[in-house]
C-alpha cells in the first residue's frame, strides 16, 4: 500500500516537472513574440505567408518598415532516397528544409541576435508507378515543413524579443 502510494506521488511529482518546464510545448502551439510588427528579408514568399498567417493573428503586422528586421540569411531545400525497393528503384524519400535567420535593428543595423539555424526533415513513401500520388504527398510534406519552421521560428523570435527586452530596461 504505502509502495503504490510512493509510486503515484512519483509519477505525479514528474509530471507536474514536465508541465512546469518553460521550454516545453505541444507541436503546434507557438510563443507570440513581444513585437508590434517584423519586417522580413530574404524569405521565400511561401515562408512569408506561413509567417503571416501565424503572426498576424497574434497581434505582430509583417510589412517593410519595421524597426525589426527578421532577416532569412539562407533557406535552403535537400532531398534524397531514404529507401529502396528489391528492384533498387527509390521506395521513400526524405525532404529536409534549412533556414538561417538573424533579427536586425532597422536604424542602427545592429544584430539583435547571432545567426540561428532552424532545420527540419520529414520522409515520405515514394512510388516511381505512382508519379501523381507521390507529387501529390511530395508537396503535403513540404507544407508540413513550411509550418514547422515556421512555428519554430516564432518561438525563436519570441525568446529574442524577451532577451532584447530585459536588456533595454
Amino acid at each position: 500500500m504505502i509502495r503504490h502510494a510512493r509510486t503515484a506521488l512519483l509519477l505525479t511529482a514528474a509530471a507536474l516537472l514536465l508541465a512546469a518546464c518553460s521550454g516545453w510545448q505541444l507541436r503546434g502551439q507557438t510563443s507570440t513574440p513581444e513585437l508590434e510588427s517584423i519586417t522580413l528579408d530574404g524569405a521565400s514568399a511561401r515562408l512569408r505567408y506561413t509567417l503571416e498567417d501565424e503572426l498576424e493573428p497574434s497581434g505582430v503586422l509583417i510589412h517593410g518598415e519595421s524597426q525589426n528586421i527578421v532577416m532569412i540569411l539562407d533557406e535552403r531545400w535537400d532531398s534524397r532516397t531514404a529507401a529502396v525497393d528489391a528492384r533498387g528503384r527509390a521506395a521513400e524519400r526524405e525532404l529536409r528544409y534549412e533556414i538561417t535567420w538573424q533579427l536586425v535593428d532597422r536604424d542602427t543595423e545592429a544584430m539583435l541576435n547571432p545567426p540561428r539555424r532552424i532545420s527540419a526533415l520529414r520522409s515520405f513513401a515514394y512510388s516511381p508507378d505512382n508519379v501523381t500520388a507521390t507529387s501529390d504527398e511530395e508537396e503535403l510534406v513540404r507544407d508540413d515543413l513550411y509550418e514547422d519552421v515556421a512555428y519554430r521560428l516564432i518561438n525563436q523570435l519570441a525568446n529574442a524579443a524577451r532577451k532584447i527586452d530585459s536588456r533595454n530596461r
